[in-house]
């Protein structure tokens, strides 16, 4: 029995039980999955961000978003491990740092755009605290909390950095032993943040202003600056992707600063108490 023939958009004419076509079939299969997903997760955060903190719905839909992401993490680990049952991504093929190009200072050079963005996303955190009275804070938190569109884009965003975590550091380069260098040492005449603190600290009237009076007073604003933090990530890691190397993207970041097993331990914990204090209590 003749087997049957497809004819491709080019032109060419394939087996329609050949590999190729099972192996698109496929691809599709987890497009129309992922996608399918994304729909549900996305109405998922809709629901969720109805719900203020320290509300047993909002404890409970938390609970449940953490527990999915395990779920989820806990199929990509395995294949970490060489394991035969759970989902394996396949490994990127360079190592970053990229071997022979400078050694640690490069690779600090590397992340420095993601270590400029993380300090001036918390000093903006930590500087929205104090704020006038009646007014929010222009901390995340805060403004998730004034803000439903916020509060549902923070938890999707909380609940892809769980996966995207995972998925990184699956996707390892094998046999890559590579240890991220030592952070460089402090200059002794460069001042610490304490000092810089203190000297944005003003004296009116005898009286001491906290450094609250360095941001606006709008919460707008506030939402906005979130929100260039954002797209300022997304930026960073597509001119990452096209440097050749010398600038580590998201994925390289994550793997590069999750190597020793002290940090891993430290950075899911730090995203666990995040989802906690964002969208639980």
């Amino acid at each position: 029995m003749p087997s049957s023939r497809v004819v491709s958009l080019t032109g060419d004419t394939r087996d329609a039980d050949s590999p190729a076509l099972g192996y698109t079939g496929a691809v599709r299969g987890h497009r129309l999955l992922l996608a399918i997903a994304g729909v549900a997760l996305c109405a998922w955060c809709g629901w969720v961000s109805v719900f203020h903190r320290s509300t047993a719905p909002a404890e409970i839909t938390w609970v449940l978003s953490l527990g999915a992401v395990v779920a989820v993490d806990l199929t990509l680990w395995p294949g970490t491990r060489g394991k035969r049952f759970g989902c394996h991504l396949p490994p990127v093929h360079d190592p970053w740092p990229r071997p022979g190009r400078g050694g640690g200072r490069l690779a600090l050079r590397g992340v420095a755009p993601w270590i400029v963005l993380f300090v001036v996303a918390l000093a903006w955190d930590v500087l929205g605290i104090d704020t006038g009275p009646h007014q929010y804070h222009l901390t995340i938190s805060a403004l998730a909390q004034a803000y439903r569109p916020l509060n549902a884009g923070l938890l999707f965003l909380w609940i892809l950095a769980g996966i995207g975590y995972e998925a990184a550091r699956a996707r390892a380069p094998v046999g890559d032993t590579s240890i991220p260098a030592s952070p460089a040492t402090p200059d002794p005449d460069t001042p610490g943040p304490g000092a810089t603190l203190g000297a944005g600290m003003l004296t009116l009237g005898g009286h001491t202003v906290g450094p609250g009076l360095l941001l606006p007073s709008s919460p707008p604003i506030g939402v906005a600056f979130w929100i260039a933090v954002l797209v300022a990530g997304i930026l960073v890691d597509l001119v990452a992707r096209r440097s050749g190397g010398r600038v580590a993207n998201a994925e390289e970041f994550v793997r590069f600063i999750s190597t020793p097993m002290a940090a891993n331990v430290a950075l899911v914990a730090a995203w666990v108490f995040a989802g906690y204090h964002l969208f639980a209590r």
